[in-house]
């Protein structure tokens, strides 16, 4: 059976769960783990631009921006879009859902990035899952990349009313499907993956076409 996620039984958690600001992060732990496992691990320069889609109160939005980075945030939940500009005046935010349009042209993007984001935290082969992928590819340059991050144990359970426990062969499966480069990492309880706005055929020769690694 396919599971996927449901937003508007999210959003009421969201919304009050944003009203404090969401998740406590350590801004310089956030900023050397982030630096090493997608600034450095994809190549990212500064001065790029950016999209954070299921950017919630938007501290990793800032993040960026603050890296030197050129990053936008979009939510759905009004209330995390109305902290992040009350307290990230800097950087620029918009209240929409996942598969709206970006704030952005098509073909535009250097990296797009979801982190955390429900539609990767059930069944990656469903139609959800599947149609967010090929919308946000729309947004990226020719090369431009989207980088996808979520917390899994890579366990495989599936629990009623839990988030999956994805496992590499999962997020293999998914990214390997478009027929683009793709990448897929799993480092410190989260699997990084990566997909670029270059067919395969486009980029033969290159070993990183596809790369499945595990690091604890």
């Amino acid at each position: 059976m396919t599971v996927q996620a449901d937003p508007n039984r999210a959003d009421a958690f969201y919304d009050d769960f944003y009203k404090t600001g969401g998740w406590k992060y350590s801004f310089w732990k956030e900023y050397w783990w982030h630096r090493k496992n997608v600034v450095k691990a994809f190549g990212l320069r500064h001065g790029q631009l950016m999209v954070e889609v299921a950017c919630g109160s938007g501290f990793h939005t800032n993040l960026f921006n603050r890296m030197g980075f050129r990053c936008i945030g979009v939510d759905r939940s009004k209330v995390g879009i109305e902290w992040a500009q009350r307290h990230y005046p800097r950087s620029t935010y918009y209240c929409r859902d996942i598969m709206d349009e970006l704030p952005v042209p098509t073909g535009s993007l250097d990296a797009i990035l979801a982190r955390g984001c429900s539609h990767y935290h059930y069944d990656l082969s469903s139609t959800q899952a599947m149609d967010t992928t090929s919308h946000l590819m729309r947004f990226l340059k020719p090369g431009g990349v989207f980088i996808m991050a979520i917390v899994t144990d890579l366990s495989g359970k599936r629990e009623p009313d839990r988030v999956w426990q994805n496992g590499l062969q999962d997020y293999e499966k998914h990214f390997s499907s478009f027929g683009r480069r793709w990448s897929v990492n799993w480092v410190d309880g989260m699997a990084i993956c990566g997909l670029w706005g270059t067919s395969i055929t486009e980029s033969a020769g290159s070993v990183a076409d596809a790369v499945v690694t595990a690091m604890a």
